[in-house]
């Protein structure tokens, strides 16, 4: 049995409403009720991934900070937040009604799951490289507890990839910040989502 303990991390702050992406944001820790809930919640003493952006790692340092324990931190590229490519910067609205115009709305989303931003990613783009780490993960551990501080879009690809959401639209859900979804794996590699946002 495998589960995966997933983290979105702590709001962003600074950002002026705008679209970031992958980019570097400021985002705020100081809710140490919030990270308390999160450290009670959580496993001790195993491997923690995070992205390679700092708001996922300043996340995870304000839990250890509040009394988590870990063996491993592990920095992986494929956990970081879709590429909006030149929709970065932008206003929610203003690319709300931009995107409206290519007829590449998804209420659930930015955008519809297989638009490609220019010079970015879609959203399914997204998804295949959060299934790749998790495949990575089930072919090398039978029994295990792993905790992954991530963004919105790849917590929401996780939960599509263990439901075995098959609709091409974004998974209408609301993954919100420095809260803990677990998502659990049997020997024959079924996911299970346990909880969400709890």
């Amino acid at each position: 049995m495998i589960k995966f303990w997933w983290i979105r991390h702590a709001p962003v702050i600074g950002n002026n409403n705008c679209c970031y992406g992958n980019n570097e944001v400021a985002c705020d820790v100081s809710d140490s009720d919030a990270f308390k809930k999160i450290v009670c919640m959580l496993p001790k003493y195993t491997d923690v991934y995070t992205s390679n952006l700092t708001r996922t790692i300043k996340t995870f340092k304000a839990a250890v900070k509040n009394g988590f324990t870990y063996k491993n931190h592990i920095i992986d590229t494929r956990l970081v937040e879709q590429d909006l490519g030149d929709y970065s910067g932008i206003k929610y609205n203003e690319l709300e009604n931009l995107i409206k115009k290519q007829n590449a709305y998804d209420q659930n989303w930015l955008m519809e799951a297989s638009h490609v931003p220019p010079n970015g990613e879609s959203y399914n783009q997204v998804c295949r490289r959060i299934q790749n780490f998790i495949d990575e993960i089930l072919v090398k551990y039978n029994r295990k507890n792993i905790v992954i501080f991530s963004h919105g879009g790849p917590i929401r690809a996780a939960i599509s990839y263990a439901i075995n959401y098959k609709i091409k639209k974004v998974i209408p859900v609301e993954i919100q910040n420095t809260k803990v979804s677990l998502i659990q794996y049997n020997k024959n590699k079924e996911g299970k989502l346990l909880f969400i946002n709890k």
